[in-house]
């Protein structure tokens, strides 16, 4: 008896979400995501800097909030009922801040995303965390710098 196996990935091709903030969309790989959770209670913080909303207990660990916008130096969202928090999967090796919560303004989309479909474009208003501005088909996204973002994190927790 054999088996054929289907891969429903082209080589090229990585499963991104396309997280809606408030005047624009982030896109991260699907792995750097471990879960989308409603808006909740924020426990709050003693944090000397505004983008640090709070923390949230999740799976029984208290992690980070932060508001991606206020980081860049803009203005906070207004609040929304769709508001949801994207729980981050650290990049760097720090074993006090494994996970991290980002305050979105929606339902992420899944899109899967070919080498060749993205396309780098010059944006006005980078943010200093905005590592890339780019169209994939045709959103618009910004690619976040996560190391840049994750170190400033942990400057202020």
């Amino acid at each position: 008896m054999s088996q054929s196996l289907t891969k429903t990935n082209a080589p090229n091709q990585v499963d991104c979400l396309l997280i809606p903030l408030k005047d624009k969309n982030l896109i991260l790989p699907n792995v750097a995501v471990a879960e989308i959770v409603p808006f909740s209670h924020l426990l709050t913080t003693a944090s000397s800097v505004d983008w640090m909303l709070g923390r949230i207990d999740w799976r029984g660990v208290p992690i980070p909030v932060l508001c991606y916008e206020m980081l860049c130096q803009q203005s906070a969202p207004a609040p929304n009922p769709n508001a949801r928090f994207a729980i981050i999967n650290g990049v760097g090796n720090h074993q006090q801040m494994p996970f991290y919560a980002m305050l979105v303004q929606g339902i992420p989309r899944l899109i899967h995303v070919d080498k060749e479909e993205i396309q780098a474009v010059d944006a006005m208003n980078m943010g200093q965390f905005d590592q890339t501005a780019v169209t994939i088909g045709r959103d618009p996204a910004i690619i976040p710098d996560l190391d840049l973002v994750e170190q400033e994190l942990i400057n202020h927790i």
